[in-house]
C-alpha cells in the first residue's frame, strides 16, 4: 500500500511519501508516478544526510554539491600570505 502526501510550491510538487520494500535482499523505494525520474535516467547517486537519503540523477551530482549548504568559515585561510614566485628559466 502506498500513501502520498504532497507539498506544492506554485505548480511544482516537491515532496511525496512512498513505500520501502525488499527485492532480492536489496532495499528499494517505489517512486510515486508524479515523482518519477525522467525516462532517460539509468543511474542515480544516493547520498546520506543524517537520516535522509537523497536520490539524484548522476548528471546533476555536482550541481547539487555546489548549490548545497556546505560553506567554509569567513576566516578560512585568513592568515595565509601571498606566496612569492620563484625565478624560473624561460622555456
Amino acid at each position: 500500500m502506498q500513501y502520498t502526501i504532497a507539498i506544492y510550491t506554485g505548480r511544482l510538487k516537491v515532496m511525496a511519501i512512498s513505500t520501502v520494500f525488499t527485492n532480492n535482499r536489496t532495499q528499494a523505494v517505489r517512486l510515486p508516478a508524479e515523482m518519477r525520474l525522467p525516462e532517460n535516467v539509468r543511474k542515480v547517486n544516493v547520498r546520506a544526510k543524517g537520516r535522509e537519503r537523497i536520490i539524484a540523477p548522476i548528471e546533476n551530482m555536482w550541481d547539487n554539491y555546489f548549490l548545497g549548504d556546505a560553506r567554509v568559515s569567513d576566516d578560512f585561510m585568513n592568515e595565509r600570505g601571498s606566496q612569492e614566485q620563484s625565478d624560473r628559466e624561460p622555456l
